[in-house]
């Protein structure tokens, strides 16, 4: 299907599966395509993007277990029963052979799920992941300060004690400045916004997140995959190391085949609409049929 001007229409539901009561997005015809969440993983954040794809791919998007409407894990959340999760939702759509798509904590996502279902997945599109520890750019000591901080952000009591002061304007914003001196921060009003509405299970979530991000390395496979891998990134992204991304997914892929953009960010200020995606991007996606 050729994109046009006109977004694709899209429908939301509900699907019980063993581990979560997932929270869908569903739009577009033709091969399947599961966009694997970023962090604070809404569905009203990702319409845009999900009718981009929507135009070539029958996507399917999902809310984080623990975010939104999706119900938490029983148990503590980990990037492998994301993995296991994406697995039953296939399985539960009777989906055989499918397509991939992660972005920023997603393509963490993204990889453990292929690591699980590689023998299923026709390609992979990775928009500035975050693959290895190795390429987060940030010093050692504000590593280690970020790793301390949130140690303590994974206690049970603290994160209580987060989540009233998410909720109280005045503590969530002296919160936001401790967060900004630990760590680089875009978007900082969107997140202080969003924080604003966070559950305490997305608290949960956010910190097992955070814990990944800082310690994730993926072994390299004794032969690299030749699953075609499409990565789009900023050479100047500030949070993420461009060469150290690509070299790891080149440790992994045969095929990498690379869109660089030089945007001087990892997301942008303003999300994109539908209508810049197609402006600026149109002709990257189309790669993705080759």
């Amino acid at each position: 299907m050729k994109p046009d001007n006109c977004p694709p229409t899209y429908k939301t539901y509900q699907i019980e599966l063993p581990l979560s009561n997932l929270h869908v997005m569903e739009a577009g015809s033709g091969m399947p395509l599961i966009i694997v969440p970023a962090t604070i993983s809404e569905l009203d954040n990702w319409v845009d993007l999900i009718q981009f794809m929507a135009q070539w791919f029958h996507v399917y998007f999902f809310e984080l277990p623990g975010h939104g409407n999706s119900t938490a894990f029983k148990q503590k959340f980990s990037t492998s029963l994301v993995a296991e999760t994406v697995s039953q939702l296939v399985d539960h759509l009777q989906i055989d052979r499918f397509n991939l798509m992660g972005f920023s904590f997603g393509g963490i996502l993204a990889m453990k799920t292929f690591n699980l279902l590689h023998h299923r997945i026709d390609r992979l599109i990775l928009n500035a992941p975050c693959v290895t520890r190795r390429a987060i750019l940030l010093s050692r000591p504000r590593k280690f300060a970020v790793w301390q901080v949130n140690r303590l952000f994974r206690k049970r009591m603290v994160q209580n004690y987060l989540y009233r002061a998410f909720h109280n304007p005045y503590k969530r914003s002296r919160l936001m400045d401790l967060l900004q001196v630990v760590g680089k921060i875009e978007r900082r009003e969107q997140l202080e916004n969003k924080l604003g509405k966070t559950s305490l299970s997305t608290i949960e979530v956010l910190t097992e997140e955070l814990a990944e991000i800082m310690r994730i390395e993926f072994s390299h496979p004794a032969a690299r995959y030749k699953t075609p891998c499409y990565l789009t990134m900023s050479v100047h992204d500030p949070l993420l190391d461009f060469q150290t991304t690509l070299t790891e997914l080149e440790n992994h892929f045969t095929n990498v085949y690379v869109t660089k953009l030089y945007f001087p960010y990892h997301q942008p200020p303003n999300p994109f609409t539908f209508d810049e995606l197609n402006r600026d991007f149109k002709e990257s996606a189309e790669k993705f049929m080759l």
